[in-house]
C-alpha cells in the first residue's frame, strides 16, 4: 500500500468551484486504497505582502515559504509518492527530488498554467506599465516552475489532449496519461417535463474572468434575439455588474444546485477562453441536460454535439441553435447526455485510471 503525500494550494475550501471539485476528486481517488497525507500550502502561508514579493522574485510560487518547505521535506522522509495537485510547484518538486531521489513525483496539471495566464492577460488588456511589468514577472515565474515540474516529475497527468500538446510544445515533455474530469454517480431526480413554451436557459459559473467574459458577450449579442429566460447561478455573480435585461435573472450563489438543474430546459455555456476542462460541462452531463456551448466548453469531452445540444462559436450560431432548440428537443432530460456521463465521466472510471498510474 503506497504512502502518498498530496500537496495542494487551494485557497478557499468552503465554497464549491471547478478547481476545488477536481482536487477533491483527486484526493478521494488517492485515499481510496492508499494511505494519504494531505498538505495544503495556503493554510500555512501567513506572510505579509513584502515577503510575498520577495518570495516570488526567488521563483517560489505562492505557498512555498520556508516553513512549508521544511514541513513537506520532513514528510518526504516517510512517503513513497508525492502527488503535486498543481503544475506551479516545480521548485518544490526539484527540492524533493534532490533530497529524496527514490520518491516518485506525480504532478496533476489542472491547466497548462502558462497558456492560461496568457489568456487572462489578453482579456484584461491592461495598459498600465506597473501591471504589465507584474504580469511579465508572473509569466516568467509560472513558466519557470512548470519547466521544473516537467523536468522533475516522474509522471504527468493532464485533463485533455490540448493541454498535453501545449506542454509538449512549450516544455518538450509529453504527459504520461490523460484523465478527464469526473463526478460520483450520485442519485439524481430527473425531470420528465417537456420543454417550456419559453425555454429556461441556465448558466453555471462563479464571478471569474472567463465566465464574466463569456456571459457578458452572450447577454449583449445573443439574448436580445432569442425567446428564452436566462438564469445565472454562481458564487458572487450577483455582484458582477452584468448588462441588464428583462430576460435575465441573476441568482448568485445557491445552496442546492440540483433544483435549478432539474428545472432548466438547457444549459448554456458561452465560454471562449481557459484551459483544462470545464467542470460545469461534466456537471451538466451528470444531470442529463441539453447543452448549448462553445468548443472551449466542450474541450476534452467526447460527445456528439447534435445529440447533446449544439456547439457554437458565433452569435449567429447561438441564435440559430437556441431558436431551433424547442423543435429539436422535446424534454428537459437528455438521455444521451446522461449515458455519456455514465460511460465516460464517473469517478469509478477515473479512480481506476489514477490507480494505474501508481502501478507502472
Amino acid at each position: 500500500m503506497p504512502n502518498i503525500l498530496m500537496v495542494d494550494y487551494t485557497k478557499n475550501q468552503k465554497e464549491s468551484y471547478g478547481g476545488l471539485q477536481v482536487m477533491h476528486r483527486n484526493y478521494n481517488a488517492l485515499s481510496y486504497k492508499n494511505s494519504v497525507v494531505y498538505f495544503n500550502l495556503y493554510r500555512y502561508c501567513k506572510i505579509g505582502m513584502p515577503a510575498k514579493v520577495i518570495n516570488l522574485l526567488f521563483c517560489n510560487y505562492p505557498g512555498l515559504i520556508k516553513k512549508n518547505e521544511q514541513r513537506i521535506l520532513e514528510l518526504g522522509k516517510v512517503v513513497d509518492f508525492v502527488w503535486m495537485d498543481s503544475s506551479l510547484q516545480g521548485k518544490l518538486s526539484k527540492k524533493i527530488k534532490s533530497l529524496f531521489p527514490k520518491i516518485k513525483i506525480i504532478t496533476f496539471f489542472h491547466n497548462c498554467e502558462y497558456e492560461y495566464n496568457k489568456c487572462e492577460q489578453k482579456i484584461a488588456k491592461c495598459r498600465q506599465v506597473f501591471v504589465q511589468l507584474k504580469n511579465l514577472i508572473l509569466s516568467y515565474i509560472i513558466k519557470k516552475n512548470e519547466r521544473w515540474t516537467c523536468q522533475y516529475s516522474d509522471k504527468i497527468i493532464v485533463l485533455n489532449e490540448r493541454d498535453k500538446l501545449n506542454i509538449q510544445n512549450i516544455y518538450g515533455r509529453t504527459a504520461d496519461v490523460v484523465i478527464p474530469i469526473s463526478f460520483p454517480n450520485k442519485q439524481i431526480e430527473f425531470s420528465n417535463e417537456r420543454i417550456s413554451s419559453i425555454p429556461v436557459a441556465l448558466f453555471l459559473g462563479s464571478n471569474f474572468f472567463a465566465n464574466i467574459h463569456g456571459i457578458k458577450w452572450f447577454i449583449r449579442n445573443v439574448l436580445p434575439f432569442v425567446n428564452i429566460k436566462l438564469k445565472i447561478v454562481g458564487r458572487d455573480m450577483d455582484n458582477a455588474n452584468l448588462p441588464k435585461s428583462e430576460k435575465l435573472e441573476v441568482l448568485g450563489y445557491v445552496e442546492d444546485l440540483d433544483e435549478y438543474m432539474q428545472n432548466a430546459d438547457f444549459i448554456v455555456l458561452p465560454i471562449f477562453i481557459g484551459g483544462g476542462m470545464k467542470v460545469k460541462t461534466c456537471e451538466s452531463l451528470m444531470h442529463g441536460k441539453n447543452i448549448i456551448g462553445t468548443h472551449e466548453a466542450f474541450e476534452g469531452y467526447d460527445v456528439d454535439f447534435e445529440k447533446v445540444g449544439a456547439c457554437c462559436e458565433t452569435a449567429e450560431e447561438f441564435i440559430t441553435a437556441i431558436n431551433e432548440f424547442p423543435r429539436r428537443f422535446a424534454n428537459k432530460f437528455n438521455e444521451y447526455s446522461r449515458n455519456v456521463f455514465l460511460e465516460k465521466y464517473t469517478d469509478d472510471i477515473t479512480f481506476r485510471q489514477i490507480a494505474e498510474v501508481f502501478k507502472e
